[in-house]
């Protein structure tokens, strides 16, 4: 997806505005509706992001609050560890697609505008980020949830398949090495945010050599 932005923003539908449209003769419309849908899907995906698939996998297939046993996340591995296999997993692809669904529906946001490549990337990234925040914190939790490895993999996978599949391999990797989920997912994230960075440091390149 990232690696699209510039070729297919108007056929994506993107909402970014490019940034010459945000200068002095643009109207102030324009600028004020980017900062509040901005806002709007940010909130989208903090909302999606709180909802505890883990404890409602918990509650109709286990009877149980995942809560209370084990170590008390909500996340894929404790759900696993207390109802097996099955139950572990249906919590990965529910956690997995509610970080997949926030970041694709900001994406295909339309609007009449080009798109800019380095800005759609960054609002694209603190959507996922957003959607990461609300499994950490939940709002119908009192905001407690779990780690976010299985949102922010969703989430990634919606922004770029191949910097999600690299991100993966590193995180079981790490976890099969020290089997400590919340080391292996800060160590990824520090992969994945300095593979952004560099995206977008080369796209801003790009824009000013030309």
């Amino acid at each position: 997806m990232i690696g699209n932005y510039s070729s297919s923003s108007r056929k994506r539908g993107f909402l970014l505005p490019h940034r010459q449209n945000l200068g002095v003769g643009n109207p102030s419309h324009l600028v004020s509706r980017f900062q509040m849908v901005f806002i709007l899907y940010i909130i989208l995906g903090f909302f999606l992001g709180s909802i505890p698939f883990g404890l409602i996998v918990g509650k109709l297939w286990l009877g149980t609050d995942v809560r209370q046993q084990g170590s008390g996340n909500i996340g894929m591995t404790n759900v696993m560890r207390i109802g097996g296999k099955g139950p572990g997993i249906l919590t990965f692809i529910l956690d997995f697609a509610k970080g997949w669904l926030a970041v694709f529906l900001a994406g295909m946001t339309i609007i009449p505008d080009e798109t800019d490549p380095s800005s759609s990337i960054l609002f694209l990234s603190l959507v996922a980020a957003s959607a990461v925040c609300g499994h950490i914190f939940s709002i119908f939790l009192h905001f407690r949830g779990g780690k976010g490895v299985s949102t922010m993999f969703g989430s990634l996978a919606s922004l770029q398949f191949e910097i999600a599949l690299i991100c993966g391999i590193i995180w079981v990797l790490m976890f099969m090495t020290k089997k400590i989920s919340s080391l292996s997912k800060r160590i990824t994230c520090k992969v994945y945010f300095s593979i952004i960075c560099s995206i977008w440091i080369s796209i801003e390149w790009c824009i000013f050599r030309l």
